[in-house]
C-alpha cells in the first residue's frame, strides 16, 4: 500500500480538550496558528463527517433535488490545485455550498469526499454537480488503508493532516496509521467533559507510543509539540 505521510494535527487546552471558547474565543491568534499549521507541509488535511457537519453543513441543501445513478459506483477524480480538503462522510451527511473552503488566509481549500458504498446514490450526483471530486473506500465502513492509497495514486496527496475529531484520530492510530503527532497546546484550563484527540467509540483503551521529536514555545503562551512514530 502507497499511502501518504500522515500527521495527526490538534489544538487542545493544557488538559487535553479538542473543543471549547479557548480555541478563538480567548486567543485567537494561536487558533489561526493551528488553522496554518494544517498547511504549512501537507497537501491535504482532513475531519471526519460529524466534525464537517458542525461547521460546514447547508442543511437547507435538498438532495432530492439531484436525480441519482443507481450501480454507479466508480470514483469520480477530479484532480485539483492543492491543498485538498478530505471528508471522512461514510453515508454522505455533509452538505457543501460550494467545491471549495477558503481559509485560512485566502487559502482555497477544495472538498474532497472519501465515501462508501452504501453511500445515497442522490448524494454522489449532488457532489458531482457541484464539482466535489470523490472516492469509495470500503463497503459499509470506510478503510482507512484504502482511503489513503487512492488519496496517494489518484489525487498525488503525500503529506496529510488529519484533524479530528476524537473518534477518526482514534481510527487512524488504531490502525498504525499516524507518522506524527503535532499538538498546539493553549494556556487554558477548560475543565469541561468535552472530547480529548483520541477516543475510542467503545471506550476501550488504545496505547500508542511516540517518540518526543521537538518542542517550541510560540507566542501568546502556547506551545508546539512534535512526537515521531516509533
Amino acid at each position: 500500500m502507497n499511502k501518504p505521510y500522515v500527521i495527526l494535527t490538534m489544538m487542545t487546552s493544557i488538559d487535553g480538550k479538542i473543543e471549547g471558547d479557548f480555541i478563538h474565543t480567548h486567543n485567537e491568534e494561536l487558533g489561526d496558528y493551528f488553522e496554518r499549521q494544517k498547511l504549512e507541509d501537507t497537501d491535504a488535511w482532513g475531519n471526519g463527517s460529524n466534525t464537517h457537519k458542525k461547521y460546514f453543513s447547508n442543511e437547507s441543501i435538498n438532495l432530492s433535488d439531484y436525480p441519482s445513478e443507481t450501480g454507479c459506483l466508480k470514483d469520480h477524480v477530479i484532480c485539483k490545485r492543492m491543498p485538498y480538503l478530505v471528508s471522512f462522510d461514510t453515508t454522505g451527511k455533509v452538505l457543501w455550498d460550494a467545491d471549495k473552503i477558503t481559509m485560512p488566509d485566502d487559502v482555497d481549500n477544495h472538498v474532497l469526499v472519501v465515501t462508501t458504498e452504501c453511500v445515497r446514490p442522490e448524494y454522489t450526483a449532488y457532489l458531482r454537480q457541484t464539482g466535489i471530486p470523490y472516492i469509495y473506500a470500503g463497503k459499509e465502513n470506510i478503510d482507512l488503508r484504502i482511503a489513503l492509497d487512492k488519496l496517494y495514486a489518484l489525487f498525488n496527496i503525500h503529506r496529510f493532516a488529519i484533524v479530528g475529531g476524537a473518534t477518526i484520530n482514534a481510527r487512524f492510530l488504531q490502525e498504525d496509521l499516524v507518522d506524527e503527532i503535532r499538538l498546539v497546546v493553549a494556556p487554558f484550563i477548560d475543565g469541561s467533559k468535552e472530547l480529548t484527540i483520541a477516543e475510542m467509540p467503545d471506550n476501550t483503551r488504545l496505547t500508542k507510543q511516540f517518540a518526543l521529536s521537538s518542542v517550541r514555545q510560540l507566542e501568546h503562551d502556547g506551545v508546539l509539540m512534535i512526537y515521531k512514530k516509533i
